[in-house]
This record gives structure tokens, sequence and C-alpha cells, in this order.
């Protein structure tokens, strides 16, 4: 990050493979963000605190792996933003100190379901002589860390305001290797976007992948003074399948956040009417290799179906494709192919039809670690790496005004 995308106020949510994503919120949403599941770091430089908040369903090693990450962050507000030290406060869900809830004016959020596993322990539940300790497994013993200074104008002020904040236990920890990480917005702002979007003709919407969560829509019926009220909301797909699922004669467009060279959604569509095409799922027999490579150099190594070429990969927000080197040995010309990060990517939406999609499930982690677009081989190749947009320039025209959703067939 640059200096300039440093603000006072941001929020940072761990993925499954350990790493960061910004989201573009302001505090008033911070309520309606913090989510059992997920594990979350706050920055709030005015106050000289980063939260770490942890949800009580969270995975634990997003949770084991959390105090790393906020130090990170805390490294780097410092050296790269000339930001103040801020102080490294851990908050659990259904736990939070005073300080944390007053100072983002939020209320407790109550844990419906115990942890799922018991290898964590809540700060609650600690020993007063662990609680300088990080966060550890229960085959690790704790590790206390040295205390620093941290004074904060802001929080002094709360405090002769007579609000009665009670200071709270903190703890430093061990500093990981730095990752580039992308910017990600609110996921609700996202599916408000696409939902007003006009679809294809023939088509319904099936599903959304946003941030590496499927979305699925829910019609709520409810009576009003003897009236039936009907609601469409998207929620979140808590229960996913598990291994690698194709999608036969489905069209998918994907949404490229402008300027930032990340994808931001994915809408799935399939046809509305199976008797002139039916849009199908299947689960395949094909196993992930089982090393320790990331997941793309993973999905390489599986062959592409008959007839099919493999044309590109989406992990995470991140497009992938094949660039071609050439050079003249002794004479002869030899060419290469490698993947690498696709950087030049369209500005707005693609939509894709006629293609062949894998869809990498992750029940454990309860998230889709890729998706794997492939081309038959007789199909025209296209540019650049960049599957070719199929959207028509006059649905492109329609779709710069806003449009009422459709309702759920």
């Amino acid at each position: 990050m640059t200096q300039s995308e440093y603000e006072n106020f941001m929020v940072f949510e761990l993925l499954p493979n350990g790493e960061r994503q910004r989201l573009d919120t302001d505090e008033p949403d911070l309520q309606n963000i913090l989510d059992p599941e997920q594990v979350f770091v706050i920055v709030k430089e005015e106050i000289r605190r980063i939260y770490i908040w942890k949800g009580a369903k969270s995975p634990v090693r997003k949770r084991f792996i959390s105090s790393r990450v906020a130090s990170k962050i805390q490294d780097e507000l410092v050296k790269e933003a000339a930001f103040h030290r801020c102080k490294i406060v851990s908050v659990d869900q259904g736990d939070e100190p005073e300080e944390f809830l007053k100072s983002f004016n939020l209320e407790s959020m109550e844990v419906t379901e115990k942890l799922a596993d018991m290898h964590y322990v809540r700060n609650i539940d600690k020993a007063p002589s662990n609680l300088m300790g990080r966060v550890v497994e229960s085959s690790e013993s704790t590790i206390s860390a040295e205390t620093e200074e941290y004074y904060s104008p802001a929080l002094e002020e709360l405090k002769r305001s007579g609000k009665g904040i009670t200071p709270i236990t903190t703890y430093q920890s061990e500093r990981p290797r730095g990752y580039k990480r992308p910017l990600r917005i609110n996921p609700k702002q996202i599916i408000d976007k696409i939902v007003k979007l006009k679809l294809p003709e023939g088509y319904q919407r099936q599903n959304l992948i946003i941030n590496q969560d499927l979305y699925g829509e829910i019609l709520k019926v409810t009576n009003v003074f003897g009236q039936r009220i009907e609601e469409t909301i998207w929620e979140k797909v808590s229960k996913l399948p598990e291994g690698i699922y194709e999608l036969k004669n489905y069209r998918v467009r994907i949404y490229f956040y402008n300027n930032k060279g990340i994808i931001e959604g994915i809408e799935i569509l399939k046809y509305e009417n199976n008797s002139i095409k039916k849009s199908e799922i299947e689960r395949t027999t094909i196993n992930l290799p089982d090393n320790d490579k990331p997941i793309k150099d993973r999905i390489l190594e599986i062959a592409p179906p008959k007839n099919y070429k493999r044309q590109n990969l989406i992990v995470g927000q991140n497009l992938y494709g094949t660039v071609s080197k050439k050079a003249e040995v002794f004479g002869e010309q030899q060419e290469e192919q490698q993947w690498a990060l696709v950087e030049k990517i369209p500005k707005e939406m693609i939509s894709l039809k006629n293609h062949l999609f894998r869809i990498y499930f992750n029940e454990k982690e309860k998230c889709i670690d890729a998706i794997e677009i492939l081309k038959h081989s007789d199909s025209e190749a296209t540019q650049n790496n960049v599957p070719k947009e199929e959207t028509s320039s006059q649905e492109k025209k329609k779709r710069e005004l806003p449009k009422v959703p459709s309702k759920k067939n």
C-alpha cells in the first residue's frame, strides 16, 4: 500500500489462505460487517488502537494467525504511513471490552452457538497470568510479550467525560512476511449493484460469488395485517459442497473493480427454459494434487477435459492467464508459456457463455478456492489472455441505467 491509501479508520478481513483484504466501509457500517464466522483487524488511529475482532465460529487458523497480521499492519502504519504506534487489542465476540464498544458505538454481539473447536481459548477463559500472551493452539504454550507505552488523547478525553472505560490487556507477537493485498469493498454494495442490472434474455440469476463466498437468493414471505408481502434477499451460503463441480450451459458475468485490477463479483446465470438448453452442474471425480503448492499451481497440474483448453483461472479477486515467451536459441525459435497474473483487465464487466466452468469448493473453510474457465478447442482464441467480452454494445447502454431487480421465478 502507498502512503495515500492508509486512512485513520480501516477494516481488514482475514482470508482462508492467511492473507488479508481491506473492506471499503465506514465506521457506521461496522456493526453490519462483523460476522461470527470471520476474523477482522480494525484500525482506528485516532485512539491508537488496532483491534482483532474474532467471531465465535471463525476458523481456528484465522484466529491463530490474526495477531501476526495485526502486528504487520502495526509496523506498516508506523514505517509507511507515519502513523502513531497503535496498541493491538484482542476482541472476542460476546466478550467485547467496553472500550471497543464505546469507541465505535456498538452493541455486544451475542454468541448463539458454541465454538466449533476446543483448541481456541477466549480471553475471558484465560488465566490472568496468561493474558499477556498471544493466541495459541492447545499444542503450544503461551508466549509472554513485552509491553509498550501508548498514549491516546481521544481515549483520555472519553475517560475524563465519565464514560468509565476500563483498561484492557494487549499483546505483541511475531511478525509475518508481508503480502501485497488487494482492496475489497462491502459485499452488500456489490450485490445491490449487480441485482439492479438487466438480465440477458432467456436467463435467470442463480448465484453470486463475492470474495470467495457463495451467495444465494432467499424468498421471504411476511403477513402484514392479512396481506402477503414477499421480499427477495441475497444471503451467504454457509453449507457448501466438497469437491470440484462443472457448470455446463451456464452464463457467467465477471465484474471488475475499475482502476484496481481486481474482480469484485461473479454472477452465475442459468437458462430459464430447459426445453431449449438445460443448465447442468455435475460433481467431477477429479482430486486436487496433495502437495503444498498454491491452489493455482495445483489446478494447473490437472488435465483439462477432452477437447477443452484452459483459458483463465480466478483465484480470490485475481485473474490469471497464459503468457507466451519467445526466444532464439542457437538459431532456433523457442517458445514457453507461463501462467501469470493478468494486469490489463476490462474496466467494467464481461459476459461469458459457451464456456465450461469448474468451481473448486472448500467445504472445510466454507469458501470457493478457485474458478477455472475452459473453452472448447475449436472455439476462437481470445486476445491478451482475457476472456472475450460477449456483451453487446446495446446491452451495455441499457446497463447504465438502474433497473428494477427481476422477481424470482
